[in-house]
């Protein structure tokens, strides 16, 4: 397959190296030229998970563009880009998007499916997930950090030729990848505990596995879970099959020693994703009247963070 990858971050590299190992034509779309130029000279650099040697890097060709108007068509595209970045993202590749060149959302959040819709017919859109973790390693370089299944459907609840395709392109490559017919639900399910897990590794400056030393976090870790499922009851949506402290300490486990992506954007002086996650639970929880006071506390102070961290450090500190 012919793939356009928008966003050449952690999971998109990761995802990008996989398909192209694979052997798949993978382009990436990234507004960073050094990273753009890195991918070019070399390719996607991966480095295994039980690796910290840099010789262990294994590159695979991979082309890279910061215009995406140089791309004409392709066959599938997929968005791994941050929530923040989604509209300006899905407005760029807008010109490949169709039935038959589908977009595949990868991203981790609520909102993005809401602002795609904006610009491209719902029927051209794929909602999927990943539980891989990654890091990466510096421009066109990316280590994988954890193992897990990604996930996609159809948003009509159908199995179709082209989502079965694209299921097996991901397996084919490596990527474990499951067709489901609850997408919405299963995507809920991990913003859920992925609002737990990022902001306080966040917070605590700890990798994902030490969140499970602390009878504390992990205390925390239940509140925000619990009163995302009751938001999640109010919006209409039943994760009543998700077992979400199971999930919490599984994706925990097999992350382990990875570095949670916020906690990445806020060492990086990065703005963080923190409005798709547990900014977007504490809105709609206003919404439908939900107390939601652990998760408007944990936004305000990952927002406190960025103010100190990006652009924004007092003076002499």
């Amino acid at each position: 397959m012919k793939i356009v990858i928008v966003g050449a971050g952690a999971i998109g590299m990761l995802t990008g190296a996989y398909l192209a190992r694979g052997g798949n034509e993978v382009f990436f779309v990234e507004k960073d030229k050094e990273t753009v130029d890195a991918v070019n000279q070399h390719g996607v650099g991966l480095m295994a998970l039980v690796s910290d040697e840099p010789t262990a890097l294994v590159f695979v060709p991979a082309t890279a563009f910061v215009d995406p108007r140089e791309i004409k068509s392709c066959d599938l595209v997929i968005l791994a880009v941050k929530s923040f970045d989604t509209h300006t993202a899905i407005t760029s590749v807008a010109h490949l998007i169709s039935k038959e060149s589908p977009v595949l959302s990868i991203q981790t959040g609520l909102g993005n499916l809401k602002i795609m819709e904006q610009v491209v017919a719902r029927e051209n859109i794929i909602c999927g997930f990943t539980y891989m973790a990654a890091a990466a390693l510096g421009p066109g370089k990316v280590r994988l950090g954890g193992l897990g299944r990604t996930y996609l459907g159809e948003l009509n609840d159908q199995e179709t030729t082209r989502a079965r395709q694209i299921s097996k392109t991901l397996n084919d490559c490596g990527l474990e990848a499951e067709l489901v017919s609850d997408i919405i639900e299963k995507i809920w399910s991990k913003v859920l505990v992925y609002s737990a897990i990022n902001p306080i590794s966040g917070l605590l400056r700890v990798k994902n596995g030490q969140l499970l030393e602390k009878m504390e976090s992990i205390s925390l870790a239940r509140r925000l879970i619990d009163e995302g499922l009751r938001v999640a009851e109010a919006v209409g949506l039943d994760l009543s099959e998700f077992d979400l402290y199971d999930l919490f300490f599984a994706t925990c486990k097999a992350t382990a020693e990875n570095v949670s992506s916020m906690l990445l954007d806020l060492l990086s002086e990065r703005k963080t994703e923190i409005e798709a996650l547990n900014g977007e639970i504490a809105r709609l929880g206003k919404e439908y009247d939900i107390p939601v006071a652990t998760h408007m506390t944990i936004m305000e102070l990952i927002k406190l963070c960025e103010k100190w961290t990006v652009g924004g450090r007092l003076p002499n500190s």
